[in-house]
């Protein structure tokens, strides 16, 4: 089983929602941030960072700007997704996985050790045999572990809630189990997925 992490695991989806429209409170597009953010959830930040600066902003964009704007992105989010929720039936869900001996594995688009330091904070390792963030392709993280184990695609799933883990697992052929958020919802419409649903309540 492969997991993306923010609006799968916690709710933190719009944690970062808000996050990446703070951090350009005052410049006007405000507006056009959060629809760019929200057509490119599971994308890595600093790609975002970029194209804001070069699409919106109309300005050159460095290295060192999107590391301060990671840096700020951070302080924003972190204390906020550390005491975020979990999506509702997600903890029961996962707990019964583990008890029938399932691999599970994380592969997000938040920072790799940013990554790992929310799912030791919050006790989460006992869940996940293996936790991977950006700067690595969620296709090529599921990928390389497919390989890797020697799993079967047929005998995989992903469960995403952004149109980069619903592309992760076409990109991959395994089906894709969709957390159907109201955000995407012109997105999920159109995109064909094998299972959804509005959160994990109802598959105990």
């Amino acid at each position: 089983m492969f997991f993306d992490f923010d609006g799968v695991v916690l709710e933190s989806g719009n944690i970062k929602t808000d996050a990446f429209v703070e951090l350009y409170s005052g410049s006007g597009i405000e507006e056009q941030v959060r629809e760019h953010h929200l057509a490119h959830q599971g994308v890595v930040r600093y790609e975002k960072f970029k194209w804001i600066s070069e699409n919106l902003l109309k300005q050159e964009h460095t290295e060192e700007m999107g590391l301060e704007l990671g840096n700020r992105f951070s302080e924003l989010v972190k204390g906020k997704v550390l005491a975020a929720p979990f999506v509702p039936g997600f903890r029961e869900m996962i707990t019964f996985i583990r008890q029938q001996n399932i691999y599970c594995v994380v592969a997000s688009g938040t920072p790799q050790e940013e990554l790992r330091e929310i799912i030791i904070n919050r006790k989460l390792s006992p869940f996940f045999d293996e936790v991977y963030g950006s700067p690595r392709e969620k296709a090529e993280i599921t990928l390389e572990v497919m390989q890797r184990k020697q799993f079967r695609k047929e005998d995989c799933l992903f469960f995403g809630d952004a149109s980069t883990d619903h592309q992760a697992a076409e990109q991959t052929n395994v089906d894709f189990f969709a957390r159907l958020t109201p955000e995407l919802s012109d997105y999920w419409e159109n995109a064909p997925y094998k299972y959804g649903a509005l959160d994990f309540s109802k598959m105990q």
